[in-house]
């Protein structure tokens, strides 16, 4: 029988190369000696592990340690109020829209929001109205979300508790925060920005600007994502005067552990230190990096790169195949099979890559060392049949958004379900959930309609071998039992 601390020893002694969270890219040894503060070893760590005893403090009632702790992660964020998260920003972002939810209430969220978002309405009973990021060309990924779409939404729907937008995307593109802010704000509701991939925002005035110094009245960091800082750990920061804070806090407690990591609660410690004395120059290595891997590569013929110029975060790498004859998955193979360089994410057309203040040169040369020879094989070899180099669809499935039913996310999830396989499920209303994860963006909410296109998009999927969550081993997907009349799916609105 395997152990699992056993498959995580064995790992870390392997040579592949982490393009990927978390953040501190598990300490790579030309930056331990720099952090200032030991290392734990794997003997230690039951050692360190307290719970709320003599002189720690309270999370949930802080009023000591974990109160000072907890001022000066939003000193070093420039919030007028922080909280520390120990569940990831999942438990923050729960938190934030129950704190501004309200009965009968609508919440205008974007339509590429975690999963966490769509949780939130359900267990709130919130109807949805949505904005669909227009794409970026050429690389079929979403792009932002601006202050027209929402100015037009609010006008549209007087009974909106709050907005919801994710910046930066998984992807890294980053949404006008300030003008978006400024237009809920015009309609008297409030912003939350579920800034999980932006924690290192903080780090130097050469990184794009924060969501809290945009205005935003809750936002949340996933530390843990693009910082030195354990997994789980994240942030949320409150301001203004739109959000009951004694009612977030209470959600808070609801959401967390009674009994959090002191463990992980160090570690955010840790990780604001890094930010504050190290943030600047630590970022401009980043920058560095970044700028390498994009002169190095813009000789080549087929793949491309995502520039970081505008608002789009530097430490996120796309890299496209489009075009190629190859998809995002073989793609994503090659790298880790042939070179042992692990990425975050396989897409449909391309591969994600995240860059931190960890990140070694090592790791970088090895990468563009990767992408040179790949091209190279591709320009040689096309077009080809079978192999790496084999044809495969490359659809957009976060392209529309299905046609919703007379239900909301609630009362569809409440309803009796039953599962089909998805050409059978044509016409019929969903009863779950069906996300790819990583990103966790849904692509089918309970309530919603199943269209023909989805279906095929869903099929082409698991053909490409794609993590699809949701469905069931059979490969079915859940339905509403007996849903009544079908709709028509030509309603889905598409981009």
């Amino acid at each position: 029988m395997k152990h699992l601390w056993d498959e995580l020893t064995n790992y870390i002694k392997s040579d592949y190369y982490p393009f990927h969270m978390p953040g501190h890219k598990r300490f790579p040894k030309e930056n331990i000696s720099s952090c200032g503060k030991p290392a734990l070893t794997v003997e230690d760590i039951c050692r360190y592990d307290i719970t709320e005893i003599e002189g720690f403090d309270n999370l949930h009632d802080a009023k000591d340690l974990l109160l000072e702790l907890q001022r000066k992660a939003a000193r070093v964020y420039g919030a007028e109020q922080s909280f520390y998260l120990v569940n990831g920003s999942t438990g923050g972002i729960l938190s934030a829209i129950s704190a501004v939810a309200g009965e009968g209430k609508k919440l205008l969220a974007a339509r590429n929001c975690h999963k966490s978002v769509y949780n939130g309405m359900l267990i709130n009973r919130l109807r949805a109205v949505y904005l669909l990021p227009e794409m970026v060309d050429n690389f079929d990924i979403q792009g932002e979300i601006t202050a027209r779409q929402v100015g037009e939404r609010l006008a549209e729907n007087k009974d909106i508790c709050a907005v919801v937008i994710t910046s930066p995307t998984y992807d890294g593109i980053i949404s006008d925060i300030r003008s978006i802010a400024d237009k809920a704000h015009a309609f008297g509701i409030p912003l939350i920005v579920d800034e999980a991939h932006g924690a290192h925002f903080a780090l130097s005035e050469k990184a794009p600007e924060s969501a809290v110094d945009c205005g935003a009245d809750i936002v949340i960091n996933s530390v843990h994502k693009t910082l030195p800082a354990p997994t789980q750990t994240a942030l949320l920061h409150v301001q203004g005067k739109l959000v009951d804070r004694e009612k977030l806090k209470t959600y808070l407690g609801i959401y967390q552990s009674s009994s959090p990591s002191y463990l992980l609660m160090a570690g955010i410690d840790y990780c604001m230190d890094f930010v504050s004395e190290r943030g600047r120059e630590e970022y401009e290595k980043l920058l560095a990096v970044r700028e390498w891997i994009e002169k190095e590569t813009t000789g080549l013929s087929e793949i491309r790169i995502l520039s970081h110029e505008g608002r789009r975060d530097p430490g996120k790498l796309v890299i496209s195949v489009k075009g190629t004859g190859m998809t995002g998955q073989e793609f994503y193979r090659i790298l880790l099979q042939e070179y042992h360089l692990q990425m975050e994410m396989a897409a449909p057309s391309y591969v994600l890559g995240i860059l931190t203040v960890m990140d070694t040169g090592e790791g970088a040369e090895r990468l563009v060392k990767a992408l040179r020879e790949i091209d190279g094989k591709i320009s040689e070899n096309m077009p080809q049949e079978g192999g790496i180099m084999k044809s495969g669809r490359t659809d957009n499935i976060y392209g529309m958004i299905p046609a919703a039913s007379d239900m909301g996310i609630y009362d569809a999830a409440q309803e009796e379900r039953e599962w089909l396989l998805p050409k059978k499920a044509v016409g019929r209303i969903s009863g779950g959930f069906l996300y790819f994860y990583p990103p966790g963006i849904p692509v089918l909410v309970p309530g919603e309609v199943i269209s023909r296109e989805l279906t095929r998009k869903i099929e082409s999927a698991g053909e490409r071998e794609e993590y699809l969550t949701g469905t069931s081993e059979e490969g079915k997907i859940c339905v509403l039992k007996a849903s009544g009349k079908k709709q028509d799916a030509g309603a889905a609105k598409q981009v």
